[in-house]
């Protein structure tokens, strides 16, 4: 998918409602990083879709598009995601006559959305590179995205008390790049004991994660030397096999949680994601493991039950 175009559009086809879409709000308060990436499937939307009038464009003709990326499941997933976005802009400011992607399929996988196991987690905290090292453990600790742990700081650290335990919890506040959401996410204690480790090399500007240079990340730099470190590190054979992504530990985070009992909703406010996200990405745990936690936490309760009926009768 070339990110390339020049050639004007014709007014009421669907290549003239794409521009309108590329030049609103809706897509310009993007990430930098997010435009580039929608900017590329707009341009591909453009060659094979854009000379439609807008009036006999329908459903049927989206399908056939997204059939033509069969062969490349993960870039197949992405455009049927952004045209969504162009639908859901576009329906409610009738600049189509009706939805364009109701109903339509993109089977593929998710691509980088593919969940690391704890294995392949445990391998690449070991073996990476120091500095991706520390993002792999801060990524499936927090499930935040790359763009996000890049400009994570000390002093975003603070602690606030559990209502529930009066205990102290550490937790870090995030606001995230992409969503504009602002958090605070409670660290794990792995998490926590790490930073402890790390804060004995850490200084301005307070970065938990900087370049071998001492220099900060962007994300698509992040990107590069991960796919860098993964494919050249004969101890990282496996996860380079696998082909996973850095973005694929934001899933694990949500399985992870999942496994461990926690709702949905739960996971939402930790990790700064859509319910529907989050069940997307819960599908992909293993469902022995699920079915395992659910049993679990009905065990727990029964177990406060008996407890507190105990303590009733004495």
């Amino acid at each position: 998918m070339d990110s390339k175009r020049t050639l004007p559009s014709t007014a009421g086809t669907f290549s003239a409602v794409l521009d309108e879409y590329e030049a609103s709000p809706n897509f310009t308060k993007n990430a930098g990083t997010t435009q580039a990436n929608y900017r590329r499937i707009l341009r591909w939307a453009h060659d094979v879709l854009g000379a439609i009038p807008i009036g006999d464009l329908k459903p049927s003709l989206v399908q056939y598009a997204l059939d033509k990326l069969a062969d490349r499941p993960a870039a197949q997933f992405n455009a049927k995601a952004v045209l969504g976005a162009v639908d859901k802009w576009a329906a409610v400011r009738d600049k189509l006559p009706r939805e364009i992607t109701k109903g339509t399929e993109a089977p593929g996988s998710d691509g980088g959305h593919q969940p690391w196991t704890d294995t392949q987690v445990a391998l690449a905290e070991r073996e990476a590179r120091p500095d991706l090292s520390r993002v792999v453990t801060i990524a499936v600790n927090t499930g935040q995205r790359g763009s996000d742990i890049v400009r994570m700081r000390l002093t975003d650290l603070e602690e606030r008390t559990d209502p529930a335990t009066h205990a102290r919890v550490a937790g870090i506040h995030v606001v995230q790049q992409k969503t504009g959401l602002r958090l605070w996410v409670p660290l794990t204690d792995a998490l926590a004991a790490k930073i402890a480790e790390w804060r004995r090399d850490i200084g301005p500007p307070w970065l938990l994660v900087t370049r071998p240079s001492g220099e900060p990340y962007t994300r698509p730099l992040l990107s590069w030397h991960w796919n860098k470190e993964r494919d050249t590190n004969s101890a990282l054979a496996t996860i380079s096999e696998a082909g996973l992504a850095l973005h694929g530990l934001r899933a694990t985070c949500v399985v992870r949680l999942r496994q461990r009992g926690a709702s949905v909703l739960q996971i939402c406010s930790m990790v700064g994601m859509s319910e529907p996200m989050v069940a997307r990405y819960s599908r992909l745990a293993d469902q022995g493991d699920m079915a395992m936690a659910a049993v679990h936490y009905l065990n727990a309760g029964t177990r406060g039950e008996r407890k507190l009926s105990a303590e009733a009768g004495k």
